[in-house]
């Protein structure tokens, strides 16, 4: 093998923390290295979420649930298409994070979904 070892994938523990710091940090002024990295991953996390939680979205029954959930998920990817560099930093922390809160909550109740279905199928 050769190169730099990738990067593992972020575990659930891992997003959840950095929500909670984005949070944190947008209460005062987040500029600067440490939070350029925070938006960084945060970005980094809707981008592998998106998909799942669209996935799960898309299958809910209730058109107002899925509507709203469908809405949530184009918000993100409205979030990472454009470019924030005006914007108020504060904002965008707290925005990108309850994006990925959302869309954390979105995606594990796909994958639930979907392990429940493998196990109802044995």
């Amino acid at each position: 093998m050769t190169g730099a070892p990738e990067n593992p994938p972020p575990t659930w523990h891992d997003m959840g923390r950095d929500v909670d710091l984005a949070l944190a940090l947008a209460q005062g002024r987040p500029t600067g290295p440490a939070a350029d990295e925070v938006r960084r991953r945060l970005r980094s996390y809707l981008t592998l979420l998106a998909d799942p939680a669209e996935a799960h979205a898309r299958s809910l029954a209730d058109s107002h649930a899925r509507d709203l959930a469908s809405a949530t998920v184009d918000h993100a990817r409205a979030l990472l298409r454009d470019d924030h560099s005006a914007a108020d930093p504060a904002a965008l922390l707290r925005s990108l994070a309850k994006s990925t809160r959302y869309l954390m909550r979105y995606a594990a109740r796909g994958h639930q979904q979907s392990r429940n279905r493998d196990h109802a199928g044995r």
